[in-house]
């Protein structure tokens, strides 16, 4: 049998040796930095590794900026069904830190990825959330419809009373 066939499961145990030998900072800064090369996919698979052992350990401070990274790195890659989702679960877990403007921010992140359905979930879900921002939210909502709306979506925003 040619030792080739072994190489790459080799290789693959070896790499997931060398990931759990780094530390918790280390896996964070390496999400962080493939989020800045706009390699969203790694990013998400990096911080969701490296968030299991952030909350097993009880590190909530590493755990929220690893989160934040996924949130990023998923509303890049136009999935704002878990990016709200996601937000939802959040708020309970950290709710000084889900604020609206991070609603926003991601709503608007996922508008310029192409995901306008998901920009208005995740808008709709933050003016749910923050009655009293009522007035901001639907500010960016009416941003949204200036936009080229395909039918589902103005459906979508019907059927939440903003249109």
């Amino acid at each position: 049998m040619p030792r080739t066939r072994f190489a790459p499961p080799l290789l693959l145990v070896l790499l997931s040796l060398a990931a759990c030998q780094k530390s918790l900072a280390d896996r964070e800064q390496d999400a962080r930095t493939a989020l800045d090369k706009r390699d969203f996919a790694m990013a998400q698979q990096m911080s969701e590794g490296a968030l299991v052992d952030a909350i097993s350990g009880k590190d909530a401070a590493t755990a929220w900026r690893l989160e934040q990274i996924r949130l990023d790195a998923l509303a890049h890659q136009k999935n704002g069904a878990e990016v709200a989702t996601s937000l939802e679960r959040l708020a309970g877990q950290y709710p000084a830190q889900v604020t609206p403007a991070l609603y926003r921010a991601l709503a608007d992140r996922l508008k310029t990825a192409g995901d306008t359905s998901g920009a208005i979930d995740v808008l709709a879900a933050g003016d749910k959330r923050f009655p009293q921002e009522h007035e901001v939210f639907a500010k960016d909502i009416e941003a949204l419809k200036q936009g080229n709306l395909d039918p589902a979506q103005v459906e979508r925003l019907k059927a939440l009373g903003y249109l």
